[in-house]
């Protein structure tokens, strides 16, 4: 008969203690990466709703911004009030870009007439 040595039984024992450490430390690993993937999944869930709801009100408002800036709609909140343009209430600005790289602009006298908006297509910019 085989007889193994002190010293071989206690390797084996030492290999076999090993294995089982390692088999508990990776089901232990294994539960807990499901946790965190079942946390993450919740999280990612709980955002998609937000998003949701937060893209909606913005649809809702982009509707009623449209609503409202139909020709009717404006054409009857403005009706009655327009009138023609008054000299101070209109001036022409010619911009500059200087190396900084801000724009200032000059401003010039405005000629009156009836018109409610004028267009100089001969004025260059």
């Amino acid at each position: 008969m085989l007889h193994p040595s002190h010293r071989a039984r206690k390797h084996v024992i030492l290999l076999i203690l090993a294995m089982v450490m390692v088999t508990l430390g990776s089901a232990f690993a294994i539960v807990w990466i499901q946790q965190q993937i079942s946390r993450t999944a919740l999280s990612s869930k709980d955002f998609e709703s937000r998003l949701a709801k937060t893209s909606s009100k913005l649809r809702y408002l982009d509707e009623r911004i449209a609503g409202f800036h139909q020709p009717v709609v404006l054409q009857g909140k403005v009706a009655g009030t327009l009138r023609p343009s008054v000299e101070d209430q209109v001036v022409f600005v010619n911009e500059r870009q200087l190396a900084t790289g801000r724009a200032y602009a000059v401003s010039q006298p405005y000629e009156v007439s009836m018109d409610l908006a004028l267009l100089d297509i001969d004025r260059s910019r």
